[in-house]
């Protein structure tokens, strides 16, 4: 198992490489880059009820996960 404590810190070259391969990477046409997180996001948050979701770009809705059981 990977201890992240023990890891050296990225070089200045892996945190561009890092932000420009996030920046190319498909994500969904509705969705935003935000600096700050390094990654494309959703232009409404996910539900935080706990249960999981997916992203429905022709609704740009976050959609409850198919045949996951709830209470």
């Amino acid at each position: 198992m990977i201890d992240p404590a023990n890891m050296p810190a990225p070089t200045a070259k892996e945190i561009a490489q890092a932000r420009e391969n996030a920046f190319n990477a498909e994500r969904p046409a509705s969705w935003v880059w935000n600096e700050a997180a390094v990654s494309y996001v959703a232009p409404i948050a996910i539900p935080s009820d706990g249960y999981p979701y997916l992203w429905n770009e022709a609704t740009t809705t976050w959609v409850p996960f198919p045949d996951y059981p709830r209470e």
